[in-house]
C-alpha cells in the first residue's frame, strides 16, 4: 500500500530532525526535504504547532507499531508480562537522535507529554508501591530498558548487539520473577 502524502511528509521530517534537530523544523526546510510546496504543507499542517503535534503522533504510532510487531499481536491482546517483554525487546534497538530530541521537546507541553505517556502506559508496568516487591522488580526492568534504549545516543561506547541481547534476556527474566 502506498503511503499517504501526509505520511511521506512526516517521514521526511523525521530525517530532517536527525540531521538538523528540532529547530530545523521550518516550513521551508520541510518543503525542501519532502518535495512538497509550502502551500501543500500548509494544506496538511496549518501551523507549525500542528506540524509538531503530527510529528509526535507519527513517532508514537511508529514506536507502538514496532512494539506490536515485537509482541506479535496488538497491545490489548497481550498480558502485562508479554507487553513488558516486547517493550524490553524494542528497547534493545537504539534510540535515534530524532526520537530522543522529540521526546525531550515534548517535556514542555502537557498534551505532548500525555501522548507519549499514554503509549508508554500501554506497554509498561505502573509505578509500584515500595512494598510491592514483584512490582519493583518489573519497574526496575522497565527503567533499565529505557536506559538501554538511550545508551547509544548518550554514550561514547555503543553496547555491542550480543551484550544488548543478553541484557534484554536478564530484564525479561526479572519480569518473570516479578509475577
Amino acid at each position: 500500500m502506498r503511503a499517504s502524502k501526509r505520511e511521506e511528509i512526516l517521514d521526511s521530517i523525521v530525517g530532517l530532525i536527525e540531521d538538523k534537530g528540532v529547530t530545523g523544523i521550518t516550513f521551508d526546510a520541510v518543503a525542501e526535504r519532502s518535495g512538497v510546496t509550502r502551500g501543500g504543507l500548509i494544506y496538511h499542517f496549518p501551523s507549525r504547532a500542528a506540524l509538531v503535534q503530527a510529528i509526535h503522533e507519527h513517532m508514537v504510532h511508529r514506536w507502538e507499531a514496532d512494539l506490536a510487531v515485537a509482541l506479535g499481536k496488538p497491545a490489548g491482546e497481550g498480558n502485562a508480562a508479554e507487553r513488558e517483554a516486547a517493550y524490553i525487546r524494542v528497547s534493545c534497538k537504539a534510540a535515534t537522535r530524532g526520537e530522543l530530541l522529540m521526546m525531550l521537546e515534548s517535556a514542555g507541553d502537557a498534551a505532548l507529554v500525555q501522548l507519549w505517556a499514554d503509549a508508554v502506559d500501554h506497554w509498561t508496568p505502573p509505578v509500584p508501591a515500595p512494598e510491592d516487591e514483584a512490582g519493583v522488580s518489573r519497574f526496575i526492568a522497565r527503567l533499565a530498558a529505557d536506559g538501554l534504549w538511550i545508551s547509544d545516543v548518550l554514550s561514547f561506547h555503543p553496547i555491542p548487539p550480543e551484550l544488548k541481547r543478553k541484557i534484554a534476556e536478564r530484564l525479561e527474566a526479572m519480569i518473570g520473577q516479578g509475577e
